[in-house]
Order: C-alpha cells, then sequence, then structure tokens
C-alpha cells in the first residue's frame, strides 16, 4: 500500500517547537546572564518526544527501495532516459486513473515541465526519498481537452526549447517549430480534440504554456503526481522487473 508522508508534518512541529520556547530580544547592549527556564526545556523535550515517532516513520519510509535502475538517468534535451520514462509513466498512470475512475475520457499525450524535474534519478536502488528530491512539489494531475491547433501550439513551445518531457507523440524538431508530428501513431489532426495528461502548474498557464489555459475542458484526478510515480515504480518492482528505459527518437532535430 502507497504510503505517502506530507511535509506539514515537520513543518508544523517545527513551528510547535519553536513557538514553545522564551523568546529573549534584546533592547540594549549591556551583557547580562539569562537563565534558562526549565519549564522550557520540558517544554521542549514533550514536543521532541511527539515528534521522534514521526520522524522515525518518516526516515524509515524514504529509505524504502521503491525499484531498482540498470542505470543513472538524467534530464537531457531534446529527449533523455529521466523525460522518457517520467513521460511514459504519467501517460500510462493518466489512462488507470481515468478508466478506474470513469472518467470518460482517454488521455494519449502526456507532459511534464523540464523545470519540475530536479534532480536524476541512480542506477541501482531507487527510494522514495529519491522521489521526494525528484519531484519536491504537491503537484496534481490533471487532464486538459485541447484542440488538435492547440496541441501543434504547444509542440512549437516544446520545440523552440528544445526538447522536452512528452509521451505519445513523436515530432522532428525544424527551424525551431514542431513538424512530422504523429499522436500514438497517428498524423496530428488540427481539427481534431485531445485528451493530455500534466500537471496543475503548467495547466494554469505556468512556465509560460498560456496555450493550456486555452483549452475547452480541465478534469482533475485527485492524484499527486509524485505519489503516481512511486505506485508505477512499486507495482512494477514487486514484480521483479528492473527500471530499465531506452531512447526511442521521439523528439529529433532536423
Amino acid at each position: 500500500m502507497l504510503r505517502s508522508f506530507s511535509y506539514s508534518l515537520l513543518i508544523t512541529c517545527f513551528l510547535l517547537t519553536t513557538s514553545c520556547k522564551t523568546n529573549f530580544v534584546p533592547t540594549s547592549f549591556e551583557t547580562q546572564n539569562i537563565s534558562v527556564s526549565s519549564n522550557d526545556n520540558q517544554l521542549d523535550s514533550q514536543v521532541v518526544q511527539i515528534y521522534l515517532p514521526f520522524k522515525n516513520d518518516l526516515e524509515k519510509d524514504m529509505g524504502r527501495v521503491i525499484s531498482i535502475s540498470d542505470k543513472e538517468m538524467a534530464k537531457q534535451r531534446p529527449e533523455s532516459y529521466l523525460t522518457i520514462f517520467l513521460a511514459d509513466m504519467l501517460l500510462t498512470e493518466a489512462k488507470i486513473e481515468a478508466e478506474t475512475g470513469n472518467l470518460n475520457l482517454a488521455p494519449t499525450i502526456s507532459y511534464l515541465n523540464y523545470g519540475g524535474i530536479r534532480t536524476f534519478l541512480p542506477e541501482g536502488k531507487i527510494t522514495v526519498g529519491n522521489i521526494f528530491e525528484l519531484m519536491p512539489f504537491e503537484n496534481e494531475m490533471v487532464y486538459l481537452e485541447l484542440s488538435g491547433a492547440q496541441i501543434q501550439e504547444f509542440l512549437n513551445y516544446i520545440a523552440d526549447k528544445g526538447g522536452d518531457c512528452i509521451g505519445g507523440a513523436r515530432f522532428i524538431i525544424s527551424n525551431e517549430k514542431a513538424i512530422n508530428i504523429k499522436i500514438e501513431g497517428v498524423t496530428l489532426d488540427l481539427n481534431k480534440k485531445y485528451w493530455l495528461a500534466t500537471n496543475d502548474y503548467v495547466a494554469d498557464g505556468g512556465d509560460g504554456l498560456s496555450v493550456f489555459t486555452k483549452r475547452s475542458e480541465l478534469v482533475k484526478s485527485g492524484k499527486k503526481i509524485r505519489d503516481l510515480i512511486i505506485r508505477h515504480l512499486e507495482v512494477k518492482h514487486k514484480k521483479g522487473e528492473i527500471l530499465s528505459v531506452e531512447l526511442d527518437g521521439r523528439i529529433t532535430n532536423e
């Protein structure tokens, strides 16, 4: 069962700790000895006793191995092991959530913004802590319905950046534009509607993606992307699968 701990617990404990201490504010430059109240020490000890079990559980979960990778994976443009893994993972999980949640939609494209990928994944053991470092934000997966023309605009934006974390789509970068676009193997139809899975940050126009705010519909999944990554890796790990990703030429330069 997926266990996801919130940073709010640690933040709350920190605030509780600091609020229990007596704050001495200097009002002059005179030096004097100030005695520390034993009551303060007692309060601090009580907070530590409350906090410690949660801290131990958190540290234990952060160190839990959820996958074994056959290589180190870092982000790179136009495509990389890491961006391919994350994009394909998101598309797979988005389809699962759409089906199990009876959302009456079928995502065919996935996207995670390059800047939101904060670090790499190591070769060998991958822990829950690695995923928190990779995706430290509380971003939710959402679905956007976009026209083919808006998908073209979106992929032109990605092409201008030199590539990104894209799943379900293949294209060539030519003169900073996306050409020969195929969505799940079929040529992009500018008049067709497509469902794209992404995070709520870019859905609201983050990272300059104002095209996403022009969507015809937005559907929330209620799932944190970080939790989906952990679940995705855990399921495969329990089956004994090694994480192995290969480059596939989904984004190439002319």
